[in-house]
């Protein structure tokens, strides 16, 4: 089956969209344990902060008051800062668990820096009972600063397991890209040098739809030289009705050992496309379609474009269902395709009718069938190909 390069940079795009994702999740994750790294430090702080008021020289009261005053103000500081709510907080911890333990600490803060201020300011002869009520304030305040820690911990551990989890998804996801699309890309490639070699024995294997198309393109061009003009329609350069008919006479003697199924297509809102455009625009999109519809075309089929401008695909293909699908996979080609003109950018659909050709009838004969089942496909909306059971 070939492939399609406008899938292949699609899911190209969507690959380094999700890995893009991926990318960004990761980094706000990285982040995140960043800021638990700076509570943690913001917690470590708080003991020297501690250690340095609780050794405040008294003898110089007013220096120890500077010293004392400072460490305070920078313990509240420092204490604000390790309860600080950051975006994933949510994903890696329980808020209501992280406010109890922030308020307690505070508390224990405002305690042990009351107790500090009545330290420092009791008459010498009580400082030691004072000091007493310091050191018990302190004990409560590093039990609460230990809790803490163990708790910023224990989220900075899930944080770093939720990183480790995305990186390593991401890698999957970046080594699973690499090597699918290194294998198209080659195969691209491979088309490409393909085409742009010197064609020796006649015979051009591809890959993909698009070179594929450009082949059968060129294919078709040559043998088209060779064809009297009067086969072929000047709009397309498809057959048209006496070559349909010249042509099939040629080819049904041929056995191929397939079904024979035909289809027809008709653009959808035909008439107001016709009156829109020029002869040479409508001639543009026509061609653009007959070059669209001979990707499909295979030794034993035949396109045509009637006088009506109905497009006929005379398919030889071993199942139904492989017909009807190439016919659906033209249809949708169309639909998702854009066709210039000097109007600007246009975009049309196509309705289809398919059967499964009787032998004992003649081809106009099947035209004339399929023409009531395109006429159903149009009544419910175009853009379908539709059988007789519809």
């Amino acid at each position: 089956m070939l492939l399609s390069i406008r899938k292949i940079f699609f899911h190209f795009k969507f690959a380094l969209a999700v890995i893009t994702g991926g990318m960004m999740i990761l980094a706000v994750q990285l982040f995140h344990v960043a800021s638990y790294a700076d509570r943690l430090s913001a917690l470590k702080n708080q003991h020297a902060l501690i250690d340095k008021v609780i050794k405040a020289d008294l003898n110089d009261i007013s220096m120890a008051n500077i010293v004392i005053h400072g460490a305070l103000s920078e313990l509240t500081l420092s204490v604000k800062r390790s309860g600080e709510e950051e975006l994933l907080d949510s994903f890696v911890s329980s808020n209501d668990e992280q406010a109890s333990l922030l308020r307690s600490l505070t508390l224990s803060s405002d305690i042990f820096q009351k107790t500090m201020m009545t330290w420092i300011v009791t008459p010498e002869l009580k400082r030691q009972q004072a000091y007493q009520d310091v050191l018990s304030a302190r004990t409560a305040l590093l039990t609460d600063i230990d809790h803490m820690i163990d708790y910023q911990i224990q989220c900075t551990a899930q944080s770093v397991a939720s990183a480790k989890m995305t990186g390593l998804i991401l890698l999957i996801i970046v080594a699973i890209s690499f090597f699918f699309f290194r294998s198209r890309l080659n195969l691209i490639y491979s088309d490409i040098d393909t085409l742009c070699s010197v064609d020796v024995d006649g015979k051009r294997i591809t890959h993909t739809e698009e070179a594929n198309f450009i082949v059968k393109h060129f294919g078709r061009k040559s043998m088209q030289n060779g064809v009297n003009s009067a086969l072929l329609h000047p709009l397309s350069g498809l057959y048209n009705d006496k070559g349909l008919m010249s042509s099939f006479s040629m080819k049904k003697s041929a056995k191929s050992g397939n079904n024979l199924f035909l289809a027809l297509f008709k653009v959808d809102d035909y008439d107001t496309l016709r009156q829109g455009l020029s002869s040479e625009e409508l001639g543009n999109v026509y061609r653009k379609l007959g070059e669209m519809l001979s990707m499909y075309e295979q030794s034993h089929d035949i396109l045509a474009h009637l006088e009506d401008d109905t497009l006929v695909f005379l398919l030889s293909r071993g199942s139904k269902e492989s017909a009807l699908d190439e016919c659906n996979r033209f249809i949708e080609a169309v639909r998702l395709s854009s066709f210039a003109t000097a109007q600007g950018v246009i975009k049309i659909s196509l309705s289809g009718g398919f059967i499964l050709k009787a032998p004992i009838k003649t081809l106009e004969e099947s035209i004339d069938d399929v023409r009531k089942i395109l006429a159903k496909a149009i009544e419910k909306g175009g853009n379908q190909v539709s059988q007789i059971r519809d």
